[in-house]
C-alpha cells in the first residue's frame, strides 16, 4: 500500500483512534482508582491492581505517542511527494 492512502485511512477505522484510545484511558485510570479505594478498604491486593492497571495505561500512553509520531513522519513523506 502506498503512504498516501495509509495517511487518508478514515478515523473511525484506524485501529486505535483518538476516541478509542481516550475511551481506553479513562476506563483503564477509573478500574485503577476504584481498586485503590476498594484496597484501602480491605480489599487484598487492591493497590497492586491499582499500580499494574496503572503501568498499563502507562504503556497505551506510549502506544498512543508511537502511533502520533508515525503519522507525523508519515504525513512529511506525503508532503514531501507533493
Amino acid at each position: 500500500m502506498e503512504i498516501r492512502k495509509l495517511t487518508e485511512i478514515p478515523s473511525d477505522e484506524f485501529p486505535l483512534n483518538y476516541w478509542r484510545y481516550n475511551r481506553l484511558m479513562d476506563e483503564l485510570r477509573d478500574a485503577a482508582r476504584g481498586f485503590e479505594r476498594l484496597g484501602g478498604m480491605g480489599w487484598p491486593g487492591g493497590k497492586d491492581l491499582d499500580k499494574r492497571l496503572m503501568s498499563i495505561w502507562s504503556d497505551l500512553h506510549g502506544v498512543w505517542e508511537t502511533i502520533q509520531e508515525t503519522e507525523r513522519q508519515l504525513a512529511a513523506l506525503v508532503q514531501d511527494e507533493d
